[in-house]
């Protein structure tokens, strides 16, 4: 099937899946959060499934699909957190960009490919979690950093786990449903 462009360079499956990525991450985050002890903190299996989505689709996806999921859940609970929208939807960019060595619709997924994903993905939680967002909950909202570091941290450890084992079963269980390009030999 060809993969059409739309009017901004984005195809017509990325479209779609940003679409349906939104409504999955925003299922996950609203309905089911577990929570850590620490206040606005959850374990977040939404986070795996972007994770999932932006090692397929890149990081206009992971990034667009992040940003809409975390707002719309937010506004269910009130009012939008922009330092941790703003911080998500970095992490869904910087996430898509593991799509580039994965290449899993093309090559076979080794352990090193799965290993170099969730490298890429605990420094994204460290940069987007541990820093971005609470100096944005400091600079933003004039929150004490004791408390946003504490929530950073928190989020960072879990995000990396839900993401080091649920994203990583994605990526295994989706790499077996695909066949890359054999050459055929003569036997």
């Amino acid at each position: 099937m060809a993969n059409k462009k739309g009017a901004k360079g984005l195809s017509v499956q990325a479209v779609v899946a940003t679409g349906i990525g939104i409504a999955i991450v925003f299922v996950l985050k609203r309905f089911l959060p577990i929570p850590t002890g620490v206040p606005n903190t959850t374990i977040d299996l939404g986070e795996a499934f972007l994770a999932f989505l932006g090692a397929l689709f890149g990081p206009a996806v992971g990034g667009l699909t992040a940003f809409f999921a975390h707002l719309f859940t937010d506004l269910t609970w009130g009012d939008p957190w922009w330092s941790w929208i703003i911080a998500d939807a970095l992490f869904g960019i910087a996430i898509g960009y593991s799509r580039n060595f994965l290449k899993i619709k093309q090559e076979p997924l080794t352990t090193a490919k799965l290993v170099k994903f969730n490298v890429l993905q605990v420094a994204a939680n460290i940069v987007c979690w541990g820093v971005i967002a609470p100096l944005g909950d400091i600079w933003i909202y004039s929150q004490p950093a004791g408390k946003v570091f504490l929530q950073g941290i928190v989020a960072t450890l879990t995000n990396s786990i839900a993401i080091g084992v649920v994203a990583t079963l994605l990526l295994i269980a989706y790499g077996k449903t695909q066949t890359q390009n054999k050459k055929l030999t003569k036997e």
